[in-house]
Order: C-alpha cells, then structure tokens, then sequence
C-alpha cells in the first residue's frame, strides 16, 4: 500500500499538499470549463456517489496557497494568483472524482485498517514519547474534516486516487534504447559553416541614384503615402528643448550640512543670474559640472528621457531665457535656463519623408529580391554537387563558421541567434552529405548551412548519461501518461453527462 503511495507521488506534475506529516498528492492542471451541467445541492463537484463540497475546495485551496507562499517567498502575492488558484484547485477536486471514480470502476477499494495505518505512522498525531495521541487526531479532524466521517472519506478518496495513479504508471516504460537515444541526443555536438544573406541591406558597392529614387515615388506614390499613414509615430520628432544649467555638487546621501552648504552656494550663483550677471559667466565659475562648464553650462538638446525628470519638467515648462529655480536631484542643485523649445512635430509626407521613403523600400525590395537570388544560386550550385563554401567562394561571399555547439531548446546558434529550423536541420545532415540546398529564414537573413563536424561522446560519457536519465525518462513519460489518461477519462464523463460541476459556487467570475 505505501509503495503504491510513493510511486504516485513521483508523478511530476502533481502538487505535494501536506496533511500533518504523511504527503498526499493532487494533479495540478490549468483551469477550463466543465460544462453547462450543475451538480445537485451545494456540491462543487458530482460524480455519480462521488460529492465535493465548498468545505473540500476551501481546504485544498488553503493548502495550495500555503505551498505558493512557501516557494516564492515574498514574492507570492495572494491578490495575483488568486484566480489561478482557484482555477487549480477545482480542477484537482475534478480530477480527484475523475480517480477514484475510475479505480471503483476497477474494483480497487480502500479498507479501513489502510487508513488506520496512514493515520498512526503519521508524526504529526504522536506526542512527545512517540505514541499516537487520540485527543490530538481526534482535535485536529474535528477542525479541519467536521467530522471522522468526512475526514474517512477524504482519505478513502485520496488513497484511491493513489492507487489509481500506480495502475497507470505500472504502464509505462523507458527502453534501453529510448534513454541511449535520449542521452546522445543531449551530448551530441556539431560545427557548422553557415551564408547569412542580409535582406535589408544592398551588397557591397550597389547603389540606388536619385533618379530612380525619383522615379520609384513617382510610380509608387499611393502605397508610399499608405506606409507613411501606418508608420506616422516612426516620423513624429518629439519636442526638443536647448538649455543650460549650474551645477552644485551633493550626493542624495550627503549629510544635512553638506545638503544646507551645497544649497547656500546654489542660491547664490541664481541670485547673480538675477542681479543681471551672465548665466553663462556665473556657470563658468561655479558650475560643478566639467562636461558643460566651460562651455557656459551648455547641455545642448535634448527630449524628455534623457536627463534627470526634475531637469526635464523644468524645462519643458519654461519659456526660452526663462531661469528656473534651484532644483534638486540625485547630482545635486540645479539653476537651469531654456535657450530654446521646439514643439513636437510630425515630418510631412510632401518634401520631407517622400524621397527618403521611396530610398527606403526601394533599397528593401532591391535587398530582397537579391538575397533572394544569390540564395538560390547558392541552392542550385550544392544540387549541382558543390559544397556550400566552394559556392560561396565562387560568388565572393563570406563563410561564417560556429563553435562546437550542442542542441538547446531555443535554439541558439552563435553568430545566428535564436534559429530552432536550423539547429534541426543541422544535427540531422551527416558528414557524407554534409550540405543542404534548403535555405532557411532567421529574421532579416536567408541562411544556408554546411556539416563541418560532429563529435559524438565516448562510451564512458554516454554509459553515465544513460544511467542518469533513465529515471527522469520514465517519471516524464509517467507524468504524460497519466495526465492524458485523466484528460481523455473526464472528457468521457463530461460527455456523457456523469461529471457535474458547479464552478460559481467557488469561483466569483464564473
């Protein structure tokens, strides 16, 4: 019985939920609908003789959401996971009904001496010198269950659900062969030489004149203007202010008679602005700042998410040769002057972004289209017998060649980026075929790809990765079992009407 128990537990996408020191496991699936059918009374879910009440659901969840504290730590935050809590739990509650209505099918049965066991071994209803306190079960069942017989019937159900998990798992396995493959899959490394041929970007030495440029916009001019109206934020200049500033100099930690000096010095150097000195006199004086104090404390221009947001809000809501007054940030103390604003505006299409948009797609279609055909002439060349670098060399194209690279899940290729199609279709060449014809689309370039080595590991190597991943083979190969066989089964009994539940009762967007 306990070996059937441990051998659920191993079912990796299961949830551990604690009960007093023996661990029983739920599934732990995503939310969905169950139907339109509800179950009678007050149950959440009904399954035959099989009922969940409000009471079950708010236990389990509590118990979910003690495990979600416990994982993130203070970065659990109950109010955002609520929904998906709630949307787990029920499911487990079904998926629970699911179980055991299937093993009774089956003719397991749970007796009591079974629940008797489970109970005494459990540390936490023994007293100090070890032996099984009454009053403490009795206490604790009566909290948590109403009652020993609602706590019976939790335990009858939930030992089923084990039992039923261990039939299915009796069902899988890991051949020797699987895991070797498993194994070499994961050790099995490969060199590449690769082509990337920009899209975006004309060969070296073409041109486009402006001739053609013109001639395109005027052939092209209604879907040029289309671009222009979707792409209108790409030609939006946002609003620009020139200034100048006097710094002094305290950090946001400085003590307060360092902060009480530092602004004294600020006051005064305003005040000299005021009393009709030249801003940019005083700031070659005083100013702190060596980037623009010998330049009159000029900063330039500048937009909003350049500087600090106290210098920002001053600036943009001065008038040009307004002074601002001292403003503090993490640098310092501030006096600044507007020199100029230039209000946000959006480029015309007429004059302004027609040429430049027209030189724009003309060089894209142009790239395009000869990126295209160089890549096809490479493709035609590694047909015709040729290797990719012998084609590559014969069109004066550069050959990039990677590292020794293993298989990754996002399929990171160095000099390549994340390219999953071409990891694929290089661990599958060999090295007498090493060369494909197929060109491949990573982003903004047509790649085409040649085997240059492959490095398999030694016996050794493999014999301990093979022992190493047998286990999580079989546990993932367990776990997929089990949750499709629960995926099909529910189906069954959602169709046919058998499976009730009553999510509103539990879930307040329901």
């Amino acid at each position: 019985m306990l070996e059937s128990i441990r051998r659920g537990q191993r079912w990796l996408t299961l949830v551990l939920v604690a009960f007093v020191g023996a661990v029983f496991v739920f599934f732990m699936g995503v939310g969905s609908d169950f139907g339109p059918s509800n179950p009678s009374g007050s149950a959440v879910v009904e399954l035959g003789d099989i009922r969940m009440q409000v009471a079950d659901f708010q236990r389990l969840r509590a118990r979910q959401d003690e495990l979600y504290q416990e994982q993130l730590g203070e970065q659990y935050n109950a109010k955002a996971m609520a929904s998906l809590i709630d949307a787990q739990t029920l499911r487990q509650l079904v998926d629970t009904a699911v179980l055991v209505r299937s093993a009774s099918d089956l003719g397991l049965q749970v007796s009591r001496e079974e629940i008797q066991d489970l109970v005494r071994q459990s540390p936490g209803f023994r007293d100090e010198a070890g032996r099984f306190d009454q009053d403490q079960f009795v206490d604790y069942v009566t909290y948590e269950f109403g009652s020993q017989r609602n706590f019976l019937e939790v335990m009858r159900h939930d030992l089923l659900r084990q039992k039923m998990v261990g039939l299915i798992f009796d069902q899988a396995s890991v051949s020797p062969s699987e895991a070797r493959d498993a194994a070499l899959y994961g050790l099995e490394q490969i060199r590449i030489a690769y082509v990337a041929l920009d899209t975006t970007q004309l060969p070296a030495g073409e041109e486009i004149d402006e001739v053609s440029v013109g001639a395109y916009l005027d052939a092209n001019r209604p879907e040029l203007e289309q671009i222009y109206r979707e792409k209108t934020d790409a030609y939006t200049i946002a609003e620009r202010a020139k200034a100048r500033h006097i710094l002094i100099q305290v950090g946001p930690d400085a003590d307060a008679t360092l902060v009480t000096a530092a602004r004294a010095k600020a006051d005064e150097a305003r005040a000299r602005v005021v009393a009709g000195e030249s801003f940019e006199t005083v700031a070659a004086e005083v100013s702190e700042d060596p980037g623009s104090k010998d330049q009159g404390g000029d900063i330039g221009e500048f937009s909003r998410g350049t500087h600090a947001t106290q210098l920002e809000d001053a600036a943009f809501s001065l008038k040009p040769g307004d002074l601002s007054e001292v403003i503090r940030t993490d640098y310092g103390f501030h006096i600044l002057r507007l020199d100029s604003l230039e209000p946000a505006r959006t480029r015309p299409f007429e004059a302004d972004v027609d040429l430049e948009l027209a030189r724009t797609e003309m060089v894209r279609k142009r790239a395009a289209e000869s990126a295209q055909q160089v890549s096809m002439q490479l493709a035609d060349a590694i047909v015709a017998g040729s290797s990719l670098e012998a084609a590559a060399g014969v069109l004066g194209l550069p050959v990039q060649r990677t590292p020794l690279v293993s298989r990754r899940p996002d399929g990171f290729i160095p000099g390549l980026g994340a390219a999953a199609e071409v990891m694929a279709a290089a661990f599958a060449l060999d090295l007498d075929q090493p060369t494909s014809p197929k060109v491949h689309t990573v982003e903004d370039r047509l790649v085409l790809i040649e085997l240059l080595e492959r490095n398999m590991p030694d016996t050794q190597e493999l014999d301990a990765a093979v022992s190493e991943l047998e286990k999580g083979l079989l546990d993932s190969k367990q776990n997929r079992m089990v949750q499709d066989w629960i995926d099909r089964r529910r189906d069954e009994l959602e169709k046919s009407g058998e499976l009730l539940v009553n999510s509103s009762l539990v879930i307040s967007n329901s």
